[in-house]
């Protein structure tokens, strides 16, 4: 039980390290397609606000979602270790 929670935490880590790197890289996509840097998005140009959007509120997005199933596994992970110390008495 509690090597699938440390697996599963791992996986999860790596996950949220993708999308932490998604999220603050996306003027990339408009450097290595310049044909997504026509047109306009609330008066600004696309490549400056989709940029800024996904920099500013999409990492406090994914950090709000990775502190919530971080802390859903920290409590399983400590249930299960709580399990094996009542099966070790």
């Amino acid at each position: 039980m509690k090597e699938k929670a440390y697996k599963k935490e791992i996986i999860v880590t790596i996950v949220f390290i993708i999308l932490y790197l998604l999220m603050g890289h996306t003027a990339s996509l408009f450097v290595l397609f310049p044909g997504l840097q026509r047109g306009e998005m609330w008066g600004f140009p696309i490549h400056y606000i989709i940029p800024v959007l996904t920099g500013w509120f999409g990492m406090i997005i994914v950090a709000i979602f990775a502190a919530l199933v971080c802390n859903k596994l920290d409590d399983e992970i400590e249930a299960a270790n709580k399990a094996d110390e009542a099966a070790s008495k």
